[in-house]
């Protein structure tokens, strides 16, 4: 297909029917009325507002959602604004017969869906730019800004690169993704112009990449010497001092880089719908054959926010994948996996599962007075030592050398750096390098074979078969 063709078919699929829009519509509606009556006559509440691609009217076809927000007076204790947007958001939502759902970012705030549209009611303080009190302070002036900006036609390149992003996997801030917010797919299209320039320009981009859209400062160098350590710097058009991209990882920003540049040379609509098979256990037994995995599988004892849960998950998958190789092992790959409900599973691939039974401990140079002190220490419990070159050398003999069983008396012995609010059901939990039986765990959870099927093919959305 032509690039137009595409891009006219990607539409299709991205954009929202009269249908779509008449539904979000009335659900916003029905939910800011009941607000409305909700925060009539308490004191310190300002008024609502609608906020995030609802408002802006960039919202993708299929992810219907509003963020409503709740506007508080500057002299509104922070934990009373936490406790009053809680309470508001559980009565509202009830009321329109949604069941409210306790989420975190910065602070609390209430998420439910009502007739298939995803509610967020968040609290923020009403106060000037740079007076910020709170993260969410900034939102209605981010909406006002866009709105203010995009000319007639970009909502539609907003949903385009929305589109191609979900398509390639790299969509979304949130700690399980680490990729790009809407707001941030928002200004590319400000700063590029439309979809087809911002893929362009990304097919050559090389980290670290600078997009300064208001001119507020002077030079790249010093951009870098600010925001330090980061691979995409955008800086928010209403707060000098912030990045919009702090949470693009650079592994997400290269996916991207990388699937533009492909679809550039070759442009296709599989970037934006990619053709995901559907797993057979044969299919994944297939896959796993002759490789070495390690894995832990837990069911939760309380169901947590989201952001929170998987930032547990990705600290103890980073704490277990660093005693493995303190170990001696090699880890490949190590990724997380949770339904967010009721089970999680870190995964983690390895060089082997099995440690040779000796390994080489080096010792000092001879002409060191601890040398005498290396010999004795290891006369008659080790093999040596020998004198190579200069040094001293011994081979050790491993009293375990099997990871699972080394993992887990780490795990005992408290040496391994996992997250305190999953310490326990990780050290109970199931752990063990015989993928099948956790293959076969996976028959009636899509989700979670989906999952290792992405696994062990190892590639990401856009380079799928």
């Amino acid at each position: 297909m032509r690039l137009e063709e595409v891009l006219t078919e990607a539409l299709k699929i991205v954009k929202p029917t009269k249908a779509d829009e008449s539904l979000l519509k009335d659900v916003i509606g029905e939910m800011e009325n009941i607000l409305r009556d909700e925060i009539s006559g308490v004191d310190g509440i300002l008024g609502i507002s609608l906020e995030g691609s609802a408002a802006k009217n960039t919202w993708v076809r299929g992810r219907e959602e509003a963020d409503i927000f709740i506007h508080f007076d500057k002299n509104v204790p922070r934990d009373e604004m936490e406790r009053k947007v809680i309470e508001i958001g559980f009565r509202a939502i009830k009321k329109a017969g949604g069941k409210p759902r306790l989420m975190y970012a910065d602070h609390p705030y209430v998420e439910g869906v009502i007739n298939g549209v995803t509610i967020d009611i968040v609290a923020c303080y009403d106060v000037e730019p740079l007076n910020w009190l709170s993260a969410t302070d900034r939102t209605p002036y981010h909406t006002k800004y866009i709105i203010e900006r995009l000319k007639p036609g970009q909502e539609d390149q907003v949903r385009l690169l929305k589109g191609f992003m979900m398509g390639c996997g790299v969509y979304g801030a949130e700690i399980k993704v680490k990729g790009f917010s809407g707001y941030l797919t928002e200004l590319l299209i400000l700063n590029y112009g439309d979809f087809i320039n911002v893929v362009k320009n990304a097919a050559n981009w090389k980290p670290p990449i600078v997009i300064d859209i208001e001119g507020y400062y002077r030079s790249t160098e010093e951009l870098l010497e600010i925001f330090k350590n980061q691979p995409l710097i955008v800086v928010d058009p209403v707060d000098m001092g912030r990045n919009v991209a702090s949470a693009v990882s650079l592994t997400k920003l290269s996916e991207f880089i990388l699937a533009s540049r492909l679809f550039t040379s070759n442009p296709s609509l599989s970037f934006f719908k990619p053709r995901i098979k559907k797993p057979s256990i044969e299919n994944l037994r297939e896959l796993s054959a002759e490789r070495n995995f390690l894995y832990i599988f837990f069911k939760l004892k309380e169901v947590k926010p989201p952001d929170v849960l998987w930032g547990e998950l990705k600290r103890s998958e980073e704490g277990v994948k660093r005693a493995l190789e303190r170990l001696g092992f090699k880890v490949y790959r190590s990724d997380s996996w949770t339904d967010e409900t009721e089970s999680c599973l870190l995964i983690f691939e390895l060089d082997t599962l099995k440690l040779p039974r000796f390994t080489l401990h080096r010792g000092p140079p001879i002409h060191l007075r601890t040398a005498k002190d290396f010999i004795e220490k290891w006369s008659g419990k080790a093999i040596g030592p020998w004198i190579q070159d200069d040094r001293l050398y011994v081979l050790k003999k491993r009293d375990e050398v099997d990871a699972v069983t080394l993992l887990k008396r780490e795990l005992n012995l408290n040496r391994v750096a996992i997250a305190k609010g999953l310490a326990s059901l990780i050290k109970n939990a199931k752990i063990d390098h015989g993928i099948n039986s956790l293959i076969e765990c996976s028959v009636d959870n899509p989700s979670m074979r989906s999952f290792i099927n992405a696994f062990l093919n190892a590639r990401p959305p856009f380079l799928s078969d």
